[in-house]
């Protein structure tokens, strides 16, 4: 049988982020009997049409995102999960899809009840433990483990080495330092940010950031 056509895809996002999802292409073509992505460049309104870094060229931003004229897989790659969505909103070219990214190290422990939506980073050596959710547009940086149960909506960062228990829910737009971690059938609501080394024990409802051990509102840990 012949080789599969490699398609093109670019990345949205030139900074570390988005290095490191070239990174995971790159990791993923290498895996395959035959290479499946042809990265093209990257797209950012901050960073200056033409210059590059070690993966490519940036070849614009939002404005010649929405005029290019072939079909393209688009991978945004923000850590941020407001600026994230941001992003996404004002995309408008129906040319662009938005694939999952997954390394080949991911340890997904039962496919057959795994599900996801589009446009998710999932990085090197995560666990997705069995009946396990997840929407659209989430990423998790690496050494990150959802055990059984686990609902997640969209527009999610988890950092690396974040751990989430058991039936867990987690709604949108929400941020997760290195090392949090969430203990079993806990909820989490929309806009919350999770310290680095937090442990979530309660559920949160309020937007705002927590930390500490429990994690509380920052707000009132500062008094």
């Amino acid at each position: 049988m012949g080789q599969t056509e490699m398609r093109c895809i670019a990345v949205f996002g030139a900074g570390g982020m988005g290095r490191e999802a070239a990174c995971v292409i790159e990791r993923i073509n290498a895996s395959l009997p035959s290479p499946k992505w042809q990265l093209i460049g990257f797209f950012d309104d901050g960073r200056e049409k033409g210059s590059t870094n070690e993966f490519g060229k940036i070849l614009g931003g939002i404005a010649e995102l929405n005029q290019y004229p072939a079909d393209l897989a688009l991978v945004i790659a923000i850590g941020n999960p407001e600026v994230l969505r941001n992003v996404y909103e004002k995309i408008q070219n129906p040319h662009i899809s938005f694939p999952n990214i997954v390394d080949p190290t991911v340890d997904v422990w039962h496919p057959e009840t795994f599900m996801m939506g589009m446009g998710n980073i999932i990085c090197p050596y995560c666990q997705l433990s069995c009946n396990v959710n997840i929407g659209s547009f989430n990423l998790l940086n690496g050494d990150v483990s959802l055990r059984h149960d686990v609902l997640m909506k969209d527009f999610n960062s988890l950092m690396p080495g974040v751990r989430i228990s058991g039936g867990v829910r987690i709604g949108s737009n929400n941020f997760f330092g290195m090392q949090a971690s969430v203990v079993q059938y806990k909820t989490i609501s929309d806009g919350i940010k999770v310290g680095a080394g937090a442990i979530v024990m309660n559920d949160i409802t309020s937007p705002g950031l927590y930390v500490g051990i429990p994690a509380i509102s920052h707000s009132l840990k500062a008094r």
